[in-house]
């Protein structure tokens, strides 16, 4: 059994001065400074070049007698549930409880630079930690040696530092700050979380090293370290690898050296990285001592393996010398630990296996246990003993760092999106606009919907638009499909459908207080939006003057006509106070004044025909054969602008290239006035276009298009288009210039369908190299023990994948899978036509047939 020692006598750290910490152990200083590491998966290849870069020159400018202590913990928190949420409406309520206790693995970062005696190199393990053997007494005598007395040792031991804080943070890629005493020594403090092992100190737990073991309370700990260059199995390493579940010969996706050692174990762990900067001029001349001493017992054979290691010490010299490198000495290892109702083993061999994916043989170490664990203390990284270190070039050791931090995302907001991480399935708020808004990475909320088959495309825009829903936004949605119904009558909207007994009527000529512009003088005209949609409108009806002269100004003719027409028909109406707005007024207006206009402005025939203009003008007259079509509002359209959510069934009207594209039109018209409305100025407002591509690539559509994307930048609209048919997207230019130049938020699902072609839509998206490689990697990595599907928000030139993953009860919702939905609409009757019933007894069937499955 060993002897007992109280905490104040086994804490390594003797005093706190000037932000520097002194250990018992020789006296030597520290300054911690605590790191924010870049989001794991967001680095390119050139970024990791740049890490490297980067800790290469810290190196450098520490110079000799220096030891950084990088220290990664992942420390589990269990998801408390947020009071907002559980008062909002049964879906979010049911969200919120779905993560209900959910065990979280959190990053925290650190780098500790410390100066060290100029023997220190030299110690022996028995040497190592000598303080935990000697009395209180010893320290009030023997404090600091007299070479760290020395003002002018300090203050340029500070002033590097302060110069490394300041390298790092310059970088771009990661956050530096030096700790205070607070961040150290508070209760929930960097010393209490690693002597308690945990997340939350509930109070420090006894530490028991007795039968080969490490006990930390009611947690049992393991180390595993990389001692020596034997252990490696690859012969080379890199600045960075690439991660195999994510890289196909079409997309080489980098990560970093250690990157499995981080959340990739699903276990609590500290990963310790020390680099020790030696006397350049001594630790070579040793390294050639050694050389020579083999050099004297080799047999002089090809094969003699003392020859072989004198080779590659004087081949190491020589790229130090040669290259202006430093020659550091390097430790890893790995801290797991476990409360008793995980089985120890499996700890072990799950990390074991994280090693071997490094090609690294690991070391579980019990005899070292003691030395490591106090070594790993901050400020006493001097308790490694020297001969678990390795040589190493200065530029390996800054590539075998960890730099892959977690989500930054807030999770106790209730605003934004609620998603997972995709690797911890720690929940997140989202924000989907605003904050990307706030810093500039877009300039307006237009998104773009795209996956394979079978991505999950309509599931995440439902989440999404319940989500603006529940924040006080409002959504107009297109569809051809069924996919929105249950979220429309979940919050009380109108779902209209067009078929043959009910086809939709407009009457695109009435007008309300937005499309009145009014003078001092009490002259009044119309608004440019609403002439704009007129003008459209006359384009669509009557098509395209075919012209084909290069010269040729018809286009401009036929739009300034329709533009003189338009105005003289509302001057003509409010001059004889007639308030009979509708096409049929329109028509005989165009037909009694057509003829004398183009006479006045000597417009020719060959340059536009008002016969035929007037011709198909006709068919939509009451009494033609379109004549229900523009002549009279439909009921169940009035005042559409004022709900909060309305769903356009479109169904076979998708197929019909006459009457579709004026009917999205009309829709849009909807969505304009929704815009327009300054009560609605603070609110988002939704225009979700879902697979009604016929109605958008005409040319008559292209200018309102454009006029619509602008207002809607402007008014706080955010028109989404959804499509499972990419090519859709690039199929032509006026999709490419309405759509995709227009929407700076693009959503992309499952595109492992278009792997093998991905180059062309990464050239029309104007995607970079990173958003890519993150777009083809969706899904491909997906934990066993959870059901989500992943998806990649692109902001501009910013991008991340989340995990879709939602309660059973939203799954009711927002499902559009037939077999499913043919379920849900059983129990819905079965419930009395209550969505907040059916979708509670669909989460406890779902939850049944999971158990036996």
């Amino acid at each position: 059994m060993e002897k007992q020692i109280a905490l104040w006598d086994a804490f390594p750290i003797y005093g706190y001065e000037r932000r520097s910490l002194i250990s018992k152990e020789k006296g030597f200083l520290t300054i911690p400074l605590e790191l924010q590491l870049p989001e794991v998966f967001t680095l390119e290849t050139v970024e990791y070049e740049a890490l490297q870069e980067l800790f290469f020159n810290v190196i450098n400018i520490l110079g000799p007698n220096t030891l950084l202590h990088k220290q990664d913990f992942f420390l589990q928190e269990n998801y408390a549930l947020l009071r907002e949420r559980l008062e909002g409406d049964f879906l979010e309520r049911s969200n919120e409880q779905h993560f209900e206790g959910r065990a979280i693995l959190n990053g925290f970062h650190y780098l500790y630079i410390s100066i060290v005696p100029k023997d220190y190199i030299k110690y022996s393990s028995r040497r190592a930690n000598s303080f935990l053997s000697k009395s209180r007494d010893f320290y009030l005598n023997h404090t600091v040696p007299k070479e760290f007395v020395n003002s002018d040792l300090l203050m340029d031991f500070e002033s590097k530092v302060e110069s490394v804080n300041s390298l790092i943070n310059s970088s771009g890629l990661i956050q530096s700050k030096i700790m205070d005493y607070k961040n150290l020594f508070s209760q929930n403090g960097l010393y209490s979380k690693y002597f308690s092992l945990s997340h939350a100190n509930p109070g420090l737990p006894d530490v028991d090293f007795d039968n080969n073991s490490i006990w930390a309370g009611d947690k049992q700990a393991q180390f595993f370290t990389l001692e020596n260059l034997e252990q490696f199995t690859k012969d080379h390493v890199a600045p960075n690898e690439f991660y195999g579940k994510f890289t196909t010969r079409y997309n080489l996706f980098p990560i970093g050296n250690l990157f499995s050692l981080g959340f990739k174990i699903p276990y609590e762990h500290i990963v310790n990285q020390y680099i020790y900067i030696p006397d350049q001029e001594k630790a070579l001349k040793q390294l050639r001592k050694k050389a020579k001493r083999f050099v004297q017992f080799s047999s002089g054979k090809k094969d003699d393996s003392n020859a072989i290691y004198a080779d590659q010490i004087y081949e190491y010299n020589r790229d130090i010398l040669e290259n202006h490198k430093e020659s550091v000495f390097y430790h890893l290892n790995v801290l797991g630990f476990a409360d008793r109702s995980v089985e120890h083993r499996h700890l072990c061999n799950n990390i074991s296996s994280a090693f071997k994916k490094l090609k690294i043989n690991v070391k579980e170490n019990t005899i070292d246990r003691k030395n490591l664990f106090f070594g790993g203390v901050p400020g006493n990284a001097i308790g490694i003993s020297s001969d678990m270190y390795m040589p190493m070039s200065s530029d390996m050791a800054a590539s075998l760092l960890y730099f892959e931090g977690a989500y930054k995302d807030a999770t106790k907001s209730v605003e934004g999106l609620r998603l997972v991480d995709r690797i911890s399935g720690k929940p997140l708020s989202v924000s989907v606009y605003r904050e990307p808004e706030e810093k500039n990475w877009i300039f307006n909320r237009g998104m773009l919907v795209a996956s394979g088959s079978g991505g999950g495309k309509s599931y995440l825009t439902n989440h999404y638009i319940a989500s603006e829903l529940r924040q006080g936004g409002e959504a107009v949605i297109m569809e051809d499909g069924n996919s929105y119904d249950k979220i429309t009558e979940v919050f009380g909207g109108v779902i209209l459908q067009h078929d043959n007994e009910h086809p939709f009527t407009f009457n695109p000529f009435l007008l309300d207080t937005y499309d009145i512009i009014k003078t001092e003088l009490g002259e009044k005209s119309l608004s440019e939006s609403k002439l704009l949609y007129l003008v459209t409108l006359l384009k669509l009806i009557t098509g395209d003057q075919d012209n084909t002269s290069p010269k040729s100004n018809a286009h401009e003719v036929e739009k300034t006509l329709f533009e003189i027409l338009v105005t003289g028909y509302y001057e003509q109406m409010w001059g004889h106070e007639n308030q009979d707005f509708k096409f049929d007024t329109f028509f005989e207006f165009c037909k009694t004044h057509l003829n004398a206009l183009m006479e006045k402005h000597k417009i020719m025939r060959d340059v536009f025909d008002s016969n035929v203009f007037l011709f198909l003008l006709e068919k939509y007259h009451s009494e033609g054969p379109r004549g229900n079509l523009l002549n009279k509002e439909d009921k169940r359209i009035t005042r559409l602008s004022e709900e909060k959510i309305v769903y356009f069934k479109l169904g076979k009207l998708i197929d019909n290239e006459l009457l579709f594209p004026i009917t999205a039109l009309m829709i849009m018209e909807i969505f304009n006035k929704k815009i327009h409305d300054p009560s609605k100025l603070t609110i988002n407002k939704i225009l979700a276009v879902d697979e009604a591509w016929k109605a958008l690539d005409r040319p008559e559509l292209a200018g309102y298009f454009n006029s619509q994307s602008r207002m809607a930048r402007k008014l706080g609209g955010q028109p989404i288009f959804i499509s499972q048919k990419v090519d859709d997207f690039i199929a032509s230019e006026i999709i490419k210039n309405a759509i995709v130049v227009n929407s700076h938020i693009k959503v992309f699902l499952d595109m492992r369908d278009f792997a093998k072609s991905f180059d062309k839509i990464q050239e029309i998206m104007g995607l970079g190299e990173k958003q890519k490689q993150l777009i083809l990697s969706i899904n491909k990595d997906l934990p066993e023990n959870r059901k989500f599907r992943e998806v990649a928000f692109c902001w501009m030139d910013k991008i991340k994948v989340y995990g879709v993953e939602t309660s059973l009860a939203e799954k009711c919702i927002y499902e559009t899978n037939p077999t499913e939905s043919s379920r849900i609409q059983k129990l819905y009757k079965k419930n009395q036509n209550n969505w907040e019933l059916t979708a509670k007894g669909y989460a406890y069937e779902s939850s049944l047939k999971n158990k036996k499955s």
